[in-house]
């Protein structure tokens, strides 16, 4: 795996864990951390864009975080919120497996 996608990957994965674990145990939204996540994966995306082979952990990481926040969402403190947050890491985790980034995105225009 190319190491810039390691890296990516790692801090994906400190901030998941950041995130995700401030969310269940004391139902505090980290947004900052979020928003850190939300760079990292959109910049997986853009390194895998086009590539035929995925790696496998890092997709199910932003995967599975994305699932947790959607299911956790009507528990938190502001469930529009985890719920929008999940929604755009469910949205990276789609182009990733598209062959795409963000930036391949129009708003407005149908895909």
């Amino acid at each position: 795996m190319n190491g810039e996608i390691e890296h990516i990957g790692k801090n994906m994965g400190e901030q998941i864990v950041e995130l995700i674990s401030a969310l269940q145990s004391t139902k505090e939204i980290k947004e900052d951390v979020f928003e850190k996540l939300d760079q990292s994966s959109r910049e997986l995306a853009r390194l895998l864009k086009g590539s035929e082979m995925l790696p496998r952990k890092l997709f199910k990481d932003l995967y599975s975080a994305a699932r947790v926040l959607i299911a956790k969402a009507p528990y938190s403190k502001n469930p529009d919120l985890v719920q929008s947050m999940g929604a755009k890491l469910h949205m990276t985790a789609d182009l990733i497996i598209w062959g795409q980034c963000h930036e391949d995105r129009q708003p407005g225009v149908p895909c």
